[in-house]
Parts: structure tokens; sequence; C-alpha cells
């Protein structure tokens, strides 16, 4: 049975091979030392922003991650990735309302998130969820990567 647990140092290979796996389905690389550096120290960097990381291990193996930062006036979803063996099994959706509830305790009255355009079933969740798309971003990046903003109230 998968296992949810804030991350530790250790864990960090593993989330990089499960994100890096993620990232191939869309023919696209994880570049973490130079445009992800977050996920090289992820529980700290987060945690610096009021949040956490969390991931899902079943038998040593990462295979989903989510974070949570807040803001002034919003919660964040970031680094929701569930590797496709425990894809449509609700993962994607109870880290979601994990990191919505969580928000919601430290007071915010909104979520955010943004989610690469070619990730269109994880935009399908979100809609079902109930949060609104708005905007998008280019990130400027060697994947050329961009992003639809998601939203919703809590």
């Amino acid at each position: 049975m998968p296992t949810l647990r804030p991350t530790v140092a250790d864990d960090v290979p593993g989330i990089l091979a499960m994100i890096a796996e993620v990232f191939a389905e869309y023919g696209c690389v994880l570049d973490a030392e130079h445009e992800d550096r977050h996920l090289l120290d992820p529980g700290r960097y987060f945690r610096a922003r009021g949040g956490d990381f969390w991931i899902i291990e079943q038998e040593g193996r990462i295979l989903a991650t989510v974070a949570l930062a807040l803001h002034d006036d919003a919660g964040e979803i970031r680094c929701l990735y569930v590797h496709r063996g425990l894809r449509r099994q609700g993962w994607g959706r109870r880290l979601s309302e994990m990191a919505m509830n969580l928000a919601r305790q430290a007071g915010k009255r909104r979520m955010i998130l943004w989610s690469d355009t070619r990730f269109v079933e994880a935009h399908a969740l979100y809609r079902a969820m109930g949060f609104s798309q708005h905007g998008t971003r280019e990130l400027h990046d060697s994947n050329n990567t961009v992003e639809h903003g998601f939203e919703i109230k809590l």
C-alpha cells in the first residue's frame, strides 16, 4: 500500500528520477541543477515558505509528489506529479485536497497553481475539482514551457 509522508533529504534521488520520468512522457527533460533547483532540497525550500513537500512511496520507490507554498494572499499547489502506474486511482485529487486543506488551516482563502499546457489530464482533474483557468505564462526554459494558471476559492 502506498504511504504518504513529508520528504526527507534521502528522497531527492527518487524524487528527481520520478519527475524526470513524468517529464519524459511529454518529451521534456528535467534540469534540476539549472532550472528547478528547488527540487534539490524540496523539503527545506517549501518549509521556508510556510508549506511542505510530500511524497507517496511504495516499497522504497517514490510514485508521487506534491508541495504547498504559502503566500500572503493564497496557497499554491506545486510539484504535483503522479507516476503513470499510480494514475487514475485518485492520488492526484487526494494530494491536491490535502494541500488545499492545509492552506485553509493556514487562513488562506484561495488556492492557485500553474500547470504545463501539455498536462491535459491534470487540467481535467483541476476543473473537476472546481478550479477555474486563468491566464498563461511562458517560463523561457529549455522545455519551452507554457503554463496555464488555475485558481479556486477555499
